[in-house]
């Protein structure tokens, strides 16, 4: 007998992540990076296990992250396989981002209102016309993560693009220079595409870790390793805040999120 798709999805989770899916969470916090699996774990003390994603598993905050790696590809089988969790409430993504808005300053934070599908794994689950954008319900708990710590969030577009090394294409930044665009990554339209087909509940929560367009602005090791030890510990208290929230008042944001599906 051939196998269901939504058996095939749950399996494909549990040997990526190497994790129980019984024993998961409600809430998810997602992201690219290493550095984000083990600080969280610190501050948890929760579970870890890796497969091809690595996984923290903290039930005290009712929150499980994971570490995805790079790319839209990758974004959007994690979101697919989340779809098929019966207990899933929210995920949010805590990534980096390039700004491009003369505004913002490394160490800033964004939550992003839209994303620009300039990568081509979206088109999979939506078409073209559709913008990509998060569920509003739960990037106010984004927002108010961020305000919480005295910090205003800057909230707009976003472009999303499945090239790296983009910086070297006059045209390209040039294009980047006429538009309202506030920032650059790999990931946010996909994960916001493929979370409106699936009805998941997602928001974001970004870092700005280089300024690209400015001279001498972009991300070099010696300025990587600064935004690690800077600003990664607060972006993971802010991801904390906003799930602590976000579940505290969930009666509340299923009803709101009744009417935004």
């Amino acid at each position: 007998m051939a196998i269901k798709e939504h058996d095939y999805v749950r399996q494909t989770l549990e040997r990526y992540t190497n994790f129980p899916l019984d024993l998961m969470c409600e809430h998810f916090l997602i992201t690219n990076f290493k550095r984000y699996v083990e600080r969280f774990q610190q501050k948890t003390g929760g579970e870890k296990s890796e497969g091809n994603f690595r996984l923290v598993n903290a039930p005290d905050l009712n929150c499980t992250l994971i570490d995805f790696g790079i790319g839209s590809p990758q974004a959007a089988l994690l979101i697919h396989c989340l779809a098929y969790l019966d207990r899933l409430k929210s995920v949010i993504m805590l990534g980096m981002c390039g700004g491009i808005d003369d505004t913002l300053e490394v160490g800033q934070f964004v939550v992003p209102s839209a994303a620009i599908r300039g990568e081509g794994t979206s088109r999979h689950y939506l078409p073209p016309e559709f913008p990509a954008i998060p569920a509003s319900s739960v990037n106010l708990f984004c927002i108010g993560a961020v305000k919480k710590v005295g910090s205003q969030p800057k909230c707009g577009i976003v472009y999303t693009t499945d090239r790296r090394l983009w910086e070297f294409d006059e045209d390209f930044v040039d294009y980047l220079r006429k538009q309202r665009i506030l920032a650059i990554e790999m990931e946010l339209a996909t994960l916001f595409s493929v979370s409106y087909h699936y009805e998941v509940p997602i928001g974001s929560i970004m870092l700005v870790s280089d300024m690209p367009l400015q001279r001498k602005g972009i991300k070099s090791k010696e300025l990587q390793d600064r935004v690690y030890a800077e600003y990664m510990p607060l972006h993971i208290e802010l991801g904390i805040e906003a799930i602590r929230s976000l579940d505290a008042n969930w009666a509340d944001v299923s009803r709101r999120l009744s009417s935004e599906w």
